[in-house]
């Protein structure tokens, strides 16, 4: 829902180019500020970036040129980053090193926002710029969301965690072999991705679905359980093979007992063959 704007000081510059601009502009249908500088929650500190987001008539233009960043502000560096849910972000660092984020979306994904990724962002709040398609009205939509969070079924759940111990052999032969890059990448990467999952899942089942566990391990030092947090101490390797064997072996121990425990909570079976069985190869490849 749309909340009393929270944004630093330092942006307002930025904010207000932006807002004169797009208002301006033939180009632009919709802009809105999300993330730390629009939410109450876990809101904006000396440190965090300005999050826009921009829905246009034409993304490719946006995306491929920085003529329009001219009426922003005096800008130093400009790339372009692909979101987690495949949608474009230009990321920019303007004079005074202010860094600003602007996802850029095609104007009629708004028919269906509710419904899409940005949907967990937005509910969390968001500050109107620019309006010129009623987007607030089909916003009203996101004031009755609270979670868009599911448990998953047992057969994702296996996958999931099949998934995860056909990863431990992978990383053990490449570990063997003395990629310790590729080794290193798969297990603080990957599979940490796999065990954030688990570690989510791990919290909802036990505090309730609707327990709040932000997103792609945002905040999860305040979420997650004490002694969650404690193991992952040991979970990360430096780049060595000592250290990434200690990550491996401490990564499958977390891994193990949360998902044992969803299992578990949620009378789904664990497939102890493949956790006995690629255990063992991990083992013996390694020793």
């Amino acid at each position: 829902m749309e909340k009393k704007s929270c944004m630093n000081d330092k942006f307002k510059s930025i904010i207000n180019n932006f807002t004169r601009w797009g208002t301006t502009s033939d180009k632009v249908k919709a802009a809105l500020v999300v993330g730390s500088q629009a939410r109450n929650d876990c809101a904006a500190d000396e440190h965090s970036d300005l999050d826009i987001t921009l829905f246009v008539d034409d993304p490719g233009y946006f995306i491929t040129s920085d003529d329009w960043l001219t009426e922003i502000g005096t800008y130093h560096v400009s790339f372009i980053e692909t979101t987690m849910d495949g949608a474009k972000e230009k990321r920019i660092l303007f004079d005074g090193n202010l860094d600003v984020d602007v996802v850029i979306l095609p104007y009629s994904i708004t028919e269906t926002i509710s419904s899409t990724e940005a949907a967990s962002i937005l509910i969390r709040g968001y500050s109107m710029l620019v309006d010129k398609i009623g987007l607030s009205k089909k916003l009203k939509l996101l004031r009755t969301m609270t979670s868009t969070y599911e448990l998953p079924s047992e057969y994702d759940f296996t996958n999931i965690v099949n998934d995860f111990w056909y990863h431990t052999v992978w990383t053990a032969k490449k570990l063997k072999r003395g990629e310790l890059w590729t080794a290193k990448l798969c297990i603080d990467s990957y599979m940490k991705w796999k065990l954030l999952t688990i570690i989510e899942c791990h919290a909802r089942v036990w505090n309730g679905v609707e327990y709040d566990t932000w997103y792609s391990g945002r905040f999860l030092e305040q979420w997650a359980e004490p002694w969650v947090i404690k193991e992952l101490q040991s979970c990360f390797a430096l780049y060595n093979k000592e250290s990434i064997r200690n990550a491996l072996s401490s990564t499958m121990s977390l891994f193990r007992t949360l998902a044992k425990g969803i299992a578990e909570k949620l009378m789904y079976r664990y497939p102890n063959s493949v956790d006995e069985y690629t255990t063992t190869c991990v083992t013996e490849i390694l020793a």
